[in-house]
């Protein structure tokens, strides 16, 4: 009877513990919160993490029923572990939901710092090929010339690339600032 009244208070704490993950059940992370070896699965979503932790329980009583004693040791061990691990990542949602705040506004950031660079870069490539178009204009060697036109070139392909990179930041803020409005 001792054994019905310990399966008991653990199925108690396991009904509990679903309560807490219900609101988040589906929500789906950007990686596995847990450690491999903690889930057999690997899933992103507590909800998924919660049916394991109910499947190893009904096994639990599977095996105290037919008095595998290792088994239950085992099984009791992993169960107390997963719920741990679930109570754990369920304690740090509120840091989480910050972190994910905190990493929006840095992409933010990183994305203006980004536009800042590559158009500090454009400048300085223009300036550049400004410099290089006068000294072509200042040469009469055939063989210089052709060595500053090949340098002209390569300057114009990397400004042409540096303003293509631009566009696509100043799209991705503008995605970004639309996403804030809407």
């Amino acid at each position: 009877m001792k054994t019905q009244a310990l399966l008991d208070a653990l199925k108690k704490q396991i009904d509990e513990l679903a309560v807490r993950v219900a609101p988040i059940k589906d929500h789906e992370f950007s990686h596995s919160r847990f450690d491999m070896q903690l889930f057999s699965h690997k899933s992103t979503k507590l909800g998924d993490c919660q049916k394991e932790l109910n499947t190893l329980y009904q096994q639990l009583c599977n095996s105290v029923t037919l008095n595998h004693t290792q088994q239950v040791t085992f099984l009791t061990e992993k169960i107390v572990h997963q719920m741990q691990a679930i109570s754990r990542e369920l304690s740090t949602q509120g840091l989480r939901e910050k972190e994910d705040s905190f990493r929006t506004k840095k992409e933010q950031v990183d994305l203006y710092e980004r536009l800042s660079q590559h158009q500090d870069y454009e400048r300085r490539l223009q300036a550049m090929v400004s410099e290089k178009e006068l000294d072509l204009s200042g040469l009469t060697d055939s063989h210089l010339q052709h060595q500053c036109q090949q340098e002209l070139a390569a300057l114009a392909g990397r400004l042409y690339r540096c303003r293509q990179a631009l566009m696509r930041i100043e799209k991705a803020i503008e995605h970004q600032e639309n996403q804030f409005f809407d």
